[in-house]
């Protein structure tokens, strides 16, 4: 008897605890567990009389708040609507009973399976559970149980340790978050700063430093170790500033970050400087200069000779403006 006949298995479901972590690119190209030979999941569905949806379709809300997110991500589950007592949910894989069971025991409900193109649910998981890297922080803070002194104390933690503990997938995971969350908010720089007790991390968005949610403290070390991993640093030294450079592509363009490291009281601080220059508006009028401050700035750099000197905070667009500037001097016949 399964969850689909209205009553519950007594079973215990052993799934993996990925916490709210999805990898939405496997989602798009995996199947699932096999749990019929060799035959493909949507010829074993249509075997079992399951619906098989080519799109995904619309979840109402009602159903997908009876499932708290991080069990619909680890379970690969999404609730679409109410059947009269039964609970509609779309699954990676709907012959995964064990599941199906845990849904119904959690719920209080007889739960109906739908499968899916694993494409379309991968979208329709994104659109409802999409992982943010202050979700997946949460998690791993909860996950880390109680904190110990030698966790604290990044003296006692050895290079192969942090080598470790840097290349765990959920921490991967955030690190990548983190960095895919500043490049879509047009980020100019991401500080991570150590203090004695907590771990902080500030986006400058416009030239403002505005703090985001703090992952774990004891993720510290680990988290600064993946930090020095992708910009090629030497992890084990941790007493002496670094330089590196990571290339991430991204929708597609390339995004070069410049990558510095400074020992402090509480461990190492680290600042990112992305360089998306495919997102940047290499004129003046676009930067949003006035027409006067553009005539002013047109007749300087026509100028045959002399200087113009461009001052103002991080992440102001000092830079840019320059870039700008080369670009309306720029001729090729010259």
């Amino acid at each position: 008897m399964t969850a689909d006949d209205g009553t519950f298995s007594s079973a215990t479901h052993a799934s993996p605890n990925g916490g709210v972590t999805v990898d939405l690119g496997a989602l798009a190209e995996g199947t699932g567990p096999s749990a019929g030979g060799d035959l493909p999941l949507r010829e074993r569905c249509r075997l079992l009389g399951i619906e098989w949806l080519e799109k995904a379709p619309v979840a109402e809300q009602d159903a997908v708040d009876a499932l708290e997110p991080d069990v619909a991500v680890r379970l690969r589950a999404v609730p679409l609507r109410f059947d009269g007592m039964r609970l509609v949910v779309a699954m990676l894989d709907p012959t995964d009973i064990a599941s199906v069971d845990e849904i119904a025991t959690l719920t209080g409900r007889p739960v109906s399976r739908v499968g899916m193109e694993p494409a379309a649910f991968g979208e329709l998981m994104k659109l409802r559970y999409g992982t943010t890297a202050a979700r997946m922080a949460e998690s791993l803070a909860s996950d880390g149980g109680e904190v110990t002194d030698v966790e604290h104390n990044l003296d006692a933690i050895e290079a192969d340790d942090v080598h470790r503990m840097a290349e765990q997938p959920t921490l991967i995971n955030l690190m990548n978050l983190l960095l895919l969350e500043a490049i879509q908010s047009r980020t100019s720089d991401v500080h991570i700063e150590p203090f004695e007790s907590d771990l902080k991390v500030k986006y400058r968005i416009d030239g403002v430093l505005i703090e985001q949610p703090s992952p774990p403290k004891h993720l510290q070390a680990a988290l600064i170790g993946r930090v020095k991993i992708m910009a090629g640093m030497n992890i084990a030294e941790r007493y002496v500033p670094q330089d590196g450079h990571i290339t991430l592509r991204f929708e597609g363009r390339k995004v070069d970050i410049r990558v510095s490291t400074v020992p402090t009281l509480y461990g190492e601080s680290v600042v990112m400087r992305i360089l998306d220059k495919s997102s940047l508006p290499l004129d003046l009028k676009s930067l949003g200069m006035s027409e006067t401050h553009r005539a002013m700035m047109d007749r300087l750099i026509a100028k045959p000779h002399g200087l113009v000197l461009v001052t103002g905070p991080t992440g102001s667009g000092k830079t840019t403006k320059l870039y700008a500037a080369d670009i309306k001097l720029y001729d090729p016949r010259q």
